[in-house]
């Protein structure tokens, strides 16, 4: 069973209850390995990454503690590829997410919560139908979580 590194549970303090409980839930859930790489950010940290074109949005719910960013450790290293990682440790939030009751979002699939799909795979796949259909390109975040707007306002 996977579980946090003592980097990955520092890299929780100031994250929202909820989404900490979901995240502790998903590493025991996923497939694959993951640790955490960023719970609450600064606002300087967030306009610097707004600058460098890493985030989109002065509106990161990073700002507030309502999101995380995660990392794959696959075959003994950290890794962004590839993307069918992204997908699994997705499926252990959206398992953990259900479980607990809490509505999480996923960065690949903007549409709705993970919670509202059978998978995380036909979560994704609805998003991308869904911008394509907008003659839009999907913004793939595969590593961001989030709790929503809904549920989590503040």
């Amino acid at each position: 069973m996977n579980k946090f590194s003592a980097r990955s549970k520092q890299r929780l303090r100031g994250v929202k209850a909820p989404l900490v409980k979901v995240a502790n839930r998903a590493i025991q859930l996923s497939a694959v390995d993951f640790g955490i790489t960023q719970g609450l950010r600064t606002l300087e940290q967030q306009r610097r990454y707004v600058q460098e074109g890493r985030s989109k949005t002065m509106r990161s719910r990073h700002l507030t503690g309502h999101a995380v960013d995660v990392v794959a450790h696959h075959e003994g290293v950290y890794t962004y590829e590839p993307f069918e990682l992204y997908v699994d440790i997705a499926e252990g939030f959206r398992r953990a997410a259900i479980e607990l009751d809490v509505e999480v979002m996923w960065g690949a699939s903007w549409l709705r919560p993970l919670n509202e799909y059978l998978s995380a795979q036909s979560a994704m796949d609805d998003y991308v139908k869904a911008r394509r259909a907008e003659n839009r390109r999907p913004f793939m975040d595969g590593p961001h979580f989030q709790l929503t707007w809904r549920s989590h306002p503040e």
